[in-house]
């Protein structure tokens, strides 16, 4: 592992895990300095993570964690919806019987975390399900999408958690999938990798809704009333 990708994977994880939260400013001189790193292996850190969509950078306005909008959540999630529909049947196509074992044993892993209320390491484990089941399509490029859209839910879910009964849920949609997908059912893989996809995005907005500060309330001027008769309408008191 070189300089630059040792840099890149601990930026990464400081981002994930909430340590950099979203609208953190970053400078290539305090991130050298807390990661211990050259200015040359920090800016290409920045610049990767930029192309992965965690870094926001404009020039002569410097870097910052991405915030992620309502907006952009659900483009995220549009996103991952039509390449599913990419990948999907391709798995089904492709998909053999040792990959079907690997995906039963990591949905295995997977309810014993969720049954544990493990939310970080339900994901951890629900990262490797989605990586062998891309895997299984034979068409990287596809996977290559959903691998870099993966950063921002993970960031995401780690600081907002789940919602009550999403792993739960998760884990019948895991089952029903590898049903799908053992029976070689092409429509019925999709529309339950999709169907689970809209509702991870679902429960994701209502966490971010919950978690959003309360709007703040526009600012309230008096109204004076003017004591000559001959006017009859209220004026503003100058602030």
């Amino acid at each position: 592992m070189t300089t630059e990708d040792a840099v890149t994977a601990q930026l990464w994880r400081l981002i994930v895990d909430g340590a950099l939260p979203p609208g953190a400013k970053l400078t290539v001189a305090a991130l050298a300095a807390r990661l211990g790193a050259g200015a040359t292996p920090v800016r290409a850190a920045l610049k990767l993570l930029e192309g992965e969509g965690l870094v926001e950078a404009h020039p002569y306005r410097g870097a910052w964690v991405r915030v992620l909008a309502a907006e952009d959540i659900r483009n995220l999630y549009r996103l991952r919806a039509a390449v599913l529909g990419l990948l999907i049947p391709d798995v089904v196509r492709h998909v053999s019987n040792a990959e079907l074992d690997a995906l039963d044993a990591l949905e295995a892993r997977f309810e014993a975390a969720a049954r544990a209320g493990d939310g970080p390491g339900a994901m951890a484990v629900n990262q490797d399900f989605h990586r062998t089941l891309f895997a299984a399509a034979r068409n990287p490029d596809a996977a290559a999408v959903m691998e870099r859209s993966w950063a921002l839910v993970e960031a995401l879910r780690l600081r907002l958690g789940f919602g009550p009964g999403r792993l739960a849920r998760s884990v019948e949609s895991h089952r029903a999938l590898l049903a799908a997908l053992r029976g070689r059912d092409a429509d019925a893989g999709t529309a339950l990798a999709v169907a689970s996809s809209n509702a991870a995005m679902a429960d994701l907005l209502e966490r971010a809704a919950a978690d959003a500060p309360p709007a703040r309330r526009p600012r309230e001027f008096p109204v004076a009333f003017s004591r000559d008769p001959r006017h009859s309408t209220p004026r503003k008191r100058p602030a």
